[in-house]
């Protein structure tokens, strides 16, 4: 499929979305003009989409999160459908997985009942988690857990909170009396809990994002009561791989827009799309399309072999994906220039909601410290296990498993040293921009050893984080080169090719951020010498490698324009999110 027939995710699934039901149904829905108008409608008036949301129920919607029947695949696969449409609707229901984590960790089996119950009857769930007073700093919050005859009461106010004013079950982090720790809660609604005034956000304007006040409500430990932070650990570590698909489904949406107006829109005798800086726009949001959707799909797969252990690439995927769908719906603005910002375009809408993603479940400084501190164990030498291609390997070709039990796992991080797989993939592709990957990628460890040993590293957090980043784009490239490239498929264990546009895309994607991130890295490197001459073994400027990455931007560029000034197999399908 070309991005005129499907969204980047699908079509980068190792398996066909008929194989996932219900989403071909709530898919089809979604897809339909009048659903489209409605949750514009809803955006315009700050108004929960209800009749949508009654209607994807209708379909089974509550069969993605139920316990007894959730799995990463179709959680994530609906967060990229529903987010190429409308982000007030993918963070309504998305938040009910995120909420839900908990009981699949550690909730006991008359917790998971209960709110697969609640769930088929048509209610939802929210996580309670922060508070005003400490934003982010979970480990201060002040609301109190106290034991009360056997069972537990909740006190204190949660503010920002998705589903605040709606949604029935209520999972809480609060502090627990008489330990040293925190523990994580299920709570039903009830007159005990005062829903507090919806807060005016600028994206996802029809969301019910609002505040909370318990006052003694009767609530259940979900695990051991002051084991709340262990399990909330385990629960970013799984909902982060499903922020990437939110972010995939918002550049997918944002790319079909785009290319939709220039095919479209007429200004100086021919549509704008044969103007070559329109055309070079977007190339560029059909690069990023196929990046993030390519790190979104990884991070599921791998979550749904490995559970929690799959924590670099959910990392990854959140902190890129994220920062990637920003930079694509900027470039997608720059086509359709000021109708970008009038409401009654749609793309508007696009351009607040995926602010969202980057600062949900975590900012983006949250994800650098996780992945500086993996930069420093990859900087160190390689760890035995090899480049990792079996294991992928097997994710890939996997079927979805129950969420309930994947969330349970505990096995080795998996984490196999990107240098060694960019190493491998150079091999198999015989392509020079993987290969010139593969060197800046060692000399990105080369940089971060020399900044150890001159106390660099220990004392300059943002140059740690400069070097996290870096390595998250890196992974992006890698994972888009294990999932579109035909040789890399082979080498992920994926059968068949894909799309002459995805594999145009992946090209293009290769010759400008490979060069993005050579400047990058010899950005860090003038830094580190400023500090610290270098001397004996100082570590190379990337110049020789900008050659490799140029030699992937024409024959890209040349398909890339054969797509977008072809007539579309089906016109209404580009632009049938909005």
């Amino acid at each position: 499929m070309t991005p005129d027939e499907a969204p980047a995710w699908r079509r980068l699934c190792p398996l066909p979305l008929d194989r996932l039901a219900p989403l071909p149904a709530l898919t089809d829905h979604l897809d339909r003009a009048g659903t489209g108008r409605r949750l514009a409608e809803a955006d315009a008036t700050r108004t929960p989409p209800d009749d949508v949301l009654a209607e994807l129920r209708s379909l089974g919607v509550a069969a993605v999160y139920d316990p007894a029947t959730a799995t990463a695949v179709h959680v994530n696969a609906l967060n990229a459908a529903l987010a190429r449409h409308s982000g007030s609707l993918a963070i309504t229901l998305g938040v009910n997985a995120l909420a839900l984590l908990p009981l699949y960790i550690a909730g006991t089996p008359p917790q998971r009942d209960r709110a697969g119950a609640v769930l088929r009857a048509g209610g939802s769930a929210a996580m309670l988690l922060t508070e005003l007073e400490h934003g982010s700093n979970l480990a201060r919050v002040a609301t109190r857990a106290v034991p009360d005859a056997g069972r537990w009461r909740l006190t204190g106010e949660k503010h920002l909170i998705n589903g605040g004013t709606r949604h029935d079950l209520l999972v809480t982090l609060a502090r627990v009396e008489g330990e040293d720790g925190l523990g994580l809660f299920l709570a039903e609604r009830d007159d005990s809990v005062t829903a507090l005034p919806a807060w005016r956000t600028l994206p996802t304007a029809a969301a019910d994002i609002s505040g909370v006040r318990l006052d003694g409500t009767v609530a259940q430990p979900v695990g051991v009561p002051g084991d709340g932070a262990g399990v909330l650990r385990l629960t970013l570590a799984l909902s982060r791989g499903g922020i990437g698909s939110l972010a995939s489904g918002v550049t997918s949406g944002a790319l079909a827009q785009a290319v939709a107006y220039a095919r479209e829109r007429d200004v100086y005798g021919e549509p704008i799309v044969h103007l070559g800086a329109i055309a070079e726009h977007l190339f560029r949001v059909a690069a990023l399309d196929v990046l993030v959707a390519a790190a979104a799909v990884k991070a599921t797969f791998l979550i749904n072999t490995l559970g929690p252990a799959a924590a670099h690439a959910t990392a990854v995927a959140k902190y890129a994906c994220c920062l990637l769908a920003e930079e694509a719906v900027t470039e997608g603005r720059a086509v359709l220039g000021s109708r970008a910002l009038v409401e009654e375009f749609g793309y508007a809408a696009r351009v607040r909601d995926v602010l969202l993603y980057g600062v949900f479940d975590g900012t983006s400084h949250i994800l650098l410290d996780q992945l500086q501190w993996r930069l420093e164990r990859f900087a160190a030498g390689p760890p035995p296990g090899g480049d990792g291609y079996r294991t992928l390997a097997e994710a890939y070709a996997g079927v979805p498993q129950p969420l309930v039990h994947v969330a349970r796992l505990r096995v080795r991080p998996f984490a196999p040293n990107p240098a060694a797989r960019a190493a491998t993939l150079a091999a198999a592709t015989g392509r020079p921009a993987v290969a010139a990957l593969a060197t800046l990628l060692r000399r990105l460890f080369d940089l971060v050893g020399h900044a150890r040993r001159g106390g660099r590293w220990a004392a300059d957090q943002a140059w740690r984080f400069a070097g996290a980043a870096v390595l998250a784009e890196a992974e992006t490239l890698l994972a888009a080169v294990e999932l579109v490239d035909p040789y890399g498929r082979g080498t992920a264990g994926l059968p068949g090719r894909a799309g002459e546009v995805d594999e145009a895309a992946l090209g293009y994607a290769l010759g400008w951020r490979g060069a993005v991130l050579a400047a990058r890295v010899d950005e860090l490197a003038a830094d580190l010498a400023a500090d610290d001459p270098p001397g004996p073994g100082a570590v190379e400027r990337t110049d020789d490698l900008l050659a490799a990455f140029a030699g992937e931007r024409a024959p890209a560029r040349a398909a890339l324009r054969r797509w977008l000034t072809s007539t579309p197999a089906d016109p209404s399908a580009a632009g049938a999110s909005r």
